[in-house]
């Protein structure tokens, strides 16, 4: 990686309010620009629009959908303002060019029928510890539409069950290792009484299943090693085999499926858009838009319009 890349990537790490996840693409698309640029014995230094669009034309022929392209211009942009801002170049080559416009796909999301076939199937299972984990880790992606990253790096003193609430506080890194620092802006999530009564129930086995192994934890998800929480990838073993037992195409119950279902319905119910951002965390709300289907439903109460909280309180 350059030195320029290194410089950006450690100013991006050191402000607010930007996910590692998005601090990961931009230094993986501005790694691949800059690949294409050695190929024509170029640096950063002397890219000119011209550049920039060659660059584009190449993605083309891989066939890379607007979107992807559209995305690796913002990167290129936010990395060439860092330059001239640094003063190693005096004009950003990317200024002048136009996002492309993007193909209108509509995801394919869970119905609220199928989130009530999906919960009313993990609450009945409930025999050990791992039934009972699964039935929370489900509940809490419906009802909160948190990203799956955020959900297994919830602590337990996170959670606010009088005030029916999670501090949400997305962490630098999630893997088989220990999580160091936490990166991003913290945001509060909130959930029902229903979800509040699993939450409760799951805590009261995990305190036995931990006693039991002599083990302690502050994950509310741990590891078979204590220490660590539970990794994405034994999430999505819990919903793809979830998705067999209950008869439901696995690509619908892919942990982030929960995330656009609690959004679609939200807004598909007239949720004030800004509401559902702030509750998704998006830091753009044309991140959040795309939910819309070009409909701007506008309400203050977000509670009464999820199938999960229709009947609690204080949700906003």
């Amino acid at each position: 990686m350059s030195q320029e890349i290194n410089n950006f990537v450690q100013t991006l790490n050191s402000e607010d309010g930007v996910h590692r996840n998005t601090i990961n693409s931009y230094k993986y698309d501005i790694n691949q620009f800059n690949n294409f640029i050695k190929k024509k014995k170029k640096s950063f230094k002397v890219v000119k629009k011209k550049d920039i669009l060659n660059f584009l034309q190449s993605l083309k022929l891989k066939k890379l959908k607007n979107k992807t392209k559209n995305r690796k211009i913002f990167a290129l942009k936010r990395f060439y303002k860092f330059l001239v801002s640094e003063r190693f170049i005096k004009q950003n080559p990317v200024d002048k060019v136009d996002a492309l416009k993007s193909e209108y796909t509509l995801s394919i999301t869970l119905t609220s029928d199928q989130i009530q076939k999906i919960l009313k199937y993990v609450s009945k299972k409930n025999k050990n510890y791992f039934d009972i984990r699964s039935n929370l880790i489900i509940e809490l992606l419906c009802s909160t539409g948190i990203r799956v990253s955020e959900l297994i790096s919830i602590k337990t003193n996170e959670i606010d069950l009088r005030n029916k609430t999670i501090r949400i506080n997305p962490p630098e890194q999630i893997g088989n290792a220990i999580l160091g620092k936490k990166s991003g802006k913290e945001r509060i999530v909130f959930f029902g009484e229903s979800t509040k009564k699993v939450i409760e129930n799951y805590l009261e086995i995990r305190e036995i299943f931990l006693k039991q192994r002599k083990n302690d934890s502050p994950w509310l998800f741990p590891s078979n090693k204590p220490e660590v929480c539970l990794t994405r990838r034994r999430v999505l073993q819990i919903t793809h085999n979830l998705a067999d037992k209950i008869k439901i195409d696995k690509n619908l119950m892919h942990p982030h499926s929960f995330r656009h279902a609690f959004a679609n319905h939200l807004l598909n119910a007239g949720a004030n858009i800004k509401v559902v951002q702030k509750l998704l965390g998006h830091e753009s709300i044309i991140t959040t838009q795309k939910y819309t289907e070009h409909r701007d439903k506008i309400f203050e109460i977000i509670e009464k319009h999820h199938p999960l909280n229709k009947n609690n309180e204080n949700i906003v």
